[in-house]
């Protein structure tokens, strides 16, 4: 980051972007290497695992009839080596995802009271989290998960049913699961930082993520879309690149699945930068969110309690015991 950058300021969409791009720059080698630490290996043991399987094998890139064909007999053939290679790469991954994504959450909030920590130490802090981090992912999951499966069994009865009227009625279900979506997404987005800055327990950090993102949800939806759609970009083009004409290649090569993790490299430590960005942005226009509060938060647990506080009239107090407001002292500034 440029020297005199004023780190606790609100910041515009394009500047959210902006900051976010000058601390993974900043500290690249310390954010490399927690993206390190959770895609690599990811890819390897997905790479490790298709190739044991003999994933490539099914593989027809000139004909996609017996290409289906074959890979459904492989899978009923191998139904209990998959579904334990599945299990095993789920387990691996999230763990190793949420502890990375929190070091990085973790690490940004460091460079914001500048007092950076190597990576070794913000993953041991994460993973001293890891059940918080897991528990309020599973949460939120669930509730997404449960509004997918009544929209997916509303479908069901519409098709079994050729009814008309239930499938308007999926149409409109639909759209308004899409809509809730968008505000679940845009409300929980805070819950890794209550989580790895504020030493929130699950059901805080959600409650607390929810009541800091009121007002904000047009803006923070803004920044993770654009930056989702980014990504989304970048994957296809590899996939494009290196698929060989084949659309499965991402899928049943060993090769193909390490390249489709590529993007992920600089996907995860851009997200958990730019959702720590976010979450000082909104803190410092909501609350007032000072360095000193933020250090402070960072080795001190703190008590959920609602409304959000404005450290702008919070008072502080001086070395001889007298007390003077953030107000006061902004006005002999």
């Amino acid at each position: 980051m440029r020297d005199g950058d004023n780190l606790f300021e609100h910041l515009s969409l394009g500047q959210v972007f902006s900051r976010s791009t000058n601390v993974f720059i900043d500290r690249f080698d310390l954010f490399m290497t927690l993206s390190a630490v959770v895609v690599v290996p990811a890819a390897l043991v997905g790479a490790f695992l298709g190739a044991m399987l003999g994933l490539e094998m099914v593989m027809h890139p000139d004909d996609p009839e017996a290409q289906f064909k074959d890979i459904s007999e492989f899978m009923s053939q191998h139904a209990g080596g998959l579904a334990f290679a599945a299990i095993a790469h789920v387990c691996l991954s999230t763990f190793i995802t949420l502890v990375g994504e929190g070091g990085m959450v973790r690490a940004c909030a460091d460079i914001y009271a500048e007092q950076p920590q190597g990576w070794f130490t913000v993953v041991k802090l994460s993973a001293q989290n890891f059940c918080t981090l897991l528990l309020s992912s599973l949460i939120c999951g669930g509730i997404c998960a449960l509004g997918g499966l009544f929209l997916y069994i509303l479908f069901i009865f519409a098709v079994v049913n050729h009814s008309g009227f239930l499938g308007f009625l999926v149409i409109v279900c639909g759209i308004i699961y899409l809509l809730g979506l968008i505000y679940f997404i845009s409300s929980t987005r805070f819950i890794f930082p209550m989580i790895m800055v504020e030493n929130k327990g699950p059901i805080n950090a959600i409650r607390r993520s929810f009541e800091i993102s009121e007002g904000r949800r047009a803006y923070i939806f803004c920044a993770v879309f654009i930056l989702w759609t980014g990504k989304v970009i970048v994957s296809q083009l590899l996939h494009n690149i290196f698929s060989s004409g084949n659309p499965m290649a991402a899928f049943l090569t060993p090769f193909g699945i390490i390249i489709s993790f590529v993007p992920d490299l600089i996907y995860l430590p851009i997200n958990s930068i730019l959702k720590t960005v976010l979450y000082a942005s909104v803190r410092v226009d909501k609350e007032g969110l000072t360095q000193a509060v933020l250090k402070r938060e960072l080795v001190e647990p703190t008590i959920y309690t609602a409304p959000s506080t404005d450290y702008r009239q919070v008072s502080l107090m001086e070395d001889n015991g007298d007390s003077v407001t953030k107000s006061m002292v902004s006005d002999f500034a």
